[in-house]
């Protein structure tokens, strides 16, 4: 049984869409820009210096920024089955021993530990060791 050629009609008509659909990457007879055409030349930044009469920014402008705080008691690692299981009065031992400073934790990084305190009817957190200190 001999296949027929099918003869497509559009064949011919678009060569930009030939050449970009054409299953043979490797032709030659594709037209190539001039160097008169396209001029490429580095960028050049400005250099940065002090002297550029930049200001710098003021302790004054984070005052107002909210930021997320809160106290770590500690942590476990538990499998998702014991999740599951919980009930009121399980218990999940954390990896801090009795007495053992808490960890201050600003947007997700310890900034400071410390020891609880009971304020009123709250309970605070006096701080005993500054981790992370401001660079200036």
């Amino acid at each position: 049984m001999m296949s027929k050629k099918f003869d497509d009609p559009l064949d011919g008509l678009d060569p930009i869409m030939e050449e970009v659909f054409s299953s043979n990457p490797s032709r030659t007879d594709r037209p190539r820009p001039s160097s008169d055409d396209s001029k490429v030349s580095d960028v050049v930044f400005p250099g940065l210096s002090s002297e550029m009469g930049g200001r710098k920014l003021e302790m004054d402008m984070f005052r107002k920024i909210p930021v997320s705080v809160s106290v770590e008691l500690g942590r476990a690692q538990v499998s998702l089955k014991e999740i599951f299981e919980l009930s009121e009065g399980s218990i999940i031992e954390l990896d801090r021993l009795v007495g053992e400073p808490l960890d201050l934790v600003v947007n997700g990084q310890v900034v400071a530990q410390g020891e609880v305190v009971a304020i009123d009817n709250n309970y605070g957190l006096r701080v005993t060791h500054v981790i992370a200190q401001p660079s200036m």
